[in-house]
């Protein structure tokens, strides 16, 4: 699926349209999460992502996840507490 992509995105990144750089690999990230309803083998949904913004949307995801998390304590629909 990576090589398909890659060829698809003319090999750059999805987010900042970087071309990556002989011998460098960008990563072949979900566009939408798969725990935001995001589609797992969807080629529309698979991108490749260089370093920089992978950090980045990967921060972005678990601030949002912490969130929801702590929304379910604080109305009681996390058994955890």
């Amino acid at each position: 699926m990576k090589r398909q992509v890659a060829r698809r995105d003319s090999n750059c990144c999805y987010v900042c349209g970087r071309e990556a750089e002989s011998g460098e690999t960008f990563d072949l990230d979900h566009k939408t999460p798969i725990s935001e309803s995001g589609s797992a083998k969807d080629l529309d949904n698979l991108g490749l992502i260089c370093p920089e913004d992978h950090a980045i949307k990967s921060k972005a995801e678990s601030a949002r996840a912490n969130r929801q998390r702590a929304l379910r304590r604080e109305i009681g629909l996390d058994p955890r507490g």
